[in-house]
């Protein structure tokens, strides 16, 4: 964290003064952890949507297979990662707990619903990769989220298996659900 206090920044506009204070700020490195988060998460959300977008326009479906093929491993990574980092197990609830950090990381809002001690079932009121799918007007998630997201459960606890309970569509985000079997 960089140690500055207002006059830090007063004398920095005066040294600059055709900077307004965000520009000098942000020129120094004084960008508030809020904001850095917020710009990364566009920034990769717009990634997650422009990838497929050309690659499909390129290659077709070899395109969105290799688009697929790169989320599958990017989740199989971050989920051994996450078990080491954070001392996963290997229960239903550990993937479930994956998928928590990744939509609080991304910003998305989810809510499980235990359907049974072996079933778990998310909704996302909000989903901010499906708000940037929208924009361009194609939904990706069977090439983008849905490799990814299917590799972190089942990375974390190979005994757990995900299903597509409702595709995301034009009117709604998709429902999907952990299944453990012992």
């Amino acid at each position: 964290m960089i140690d500055c206090d207002s006059s830090d920044i007063q004398a920095l506009i005066l040294e600059n003064p055709q900077m307004g204070i965000t520009k000098t700020a942000a020129v120094k490195g004084l960008i508030p952890a809020g904001n850095k988060v917020k710009e990364l998460r566009g920034n990769l959300n717009r990634l997650m949507t422009e990838m497929p977008t050309v690659l499909e326009d390129r290659f077709g479906q070899a395109g969105l297979d290799a688009v697929a093929e790169i989320f599958r491993n990017l989740g199989a990574q971050d989920a051994a990662t996450m078990k080491t980092r954070l001392g996963l197990g290997d229960t239903l609830r550990d993937s479930l707990d994956a998928w928590k950090v990744v939509g609080n990381v991304m910003g998305a809002k989810m809510v499980p619903k235990w359907v049974s001690e072996t079933r778990v079932e998310t909704n996302h009121p909000y989903c901010p990769q499906y708000e940037e799918f929208m924009k361009q007007g194609k939904l990706y998630c069977d090439s983008v989220c849905l490799p990814y997201v299917r590799a972190i459960a089942e990375g974390v606890s190979p005994k757990v298996k995900m299903e597509v309970v409702r595709a995301a569509n034009k009117e709604a985000t998709c429902i999907k659900a952990l299944v453990y079997s012992p």
